[in-house]
């Protein structure tokens, strides 16, 4: 157990992401990556946020998920779900091509597929008898 981790445990109930920023840790939101067959899923918990809340964004081979979202409504007694900003980042392989994003029933799914080029595909050599 980590320093940290013991004055984490003195505070039992505070935000963790304030002590995930000492770690560089982002745990927000959460996520899935499903993969069969050359095509791939990213999916994420992304409950209350709507499309003009969020961001996709494809740049030198990193993709990046943002999140931002105007809370107008301040009447809450208790507020259990999490509206705060995010960002998060993934190093794509080259071979990787992001194909859409669709938010549907609070989950943000980035489909993606790989494109091996010829060249780097596996090649059967015939075995002849000489």
């Amino acid at each position: 157990m980590t320093e940290l981790d013991l004055i984490r445990n003195h505070f039992l109930g505070f935000r963790d992401d304030f002590f995930d920023s000492f770690r560089g840790v982002t745990t927000y939101p959460p996520y899935n990556i499903k993969e069969k067959n050359d095509k791939g899923v990213i999916e994420f918990a992304v409950a209350g946020f709507n499309e003009k809340d969020l961001k996709v964004e494809i740049k030198e081979n990193t993709l990046s998920i943002y999140g931002c979202k105007e809370d107008k409504d301040s009447d809450y007694i208790h507020k259990g779900i999490s509206s705060r900003q995010f960002t998060r980042r993934f190093q794509l392989h080259k071979q990787v091509v992001i194909d859409n994003a669709e938010l549907k029933d609070g989950m943000l799914k980035v489909k993606y597929h790989r494109e091996v080029p010829e060249s780097e595909k596996p090649r059967v050599i015939d075995v002849k008898k000489a």
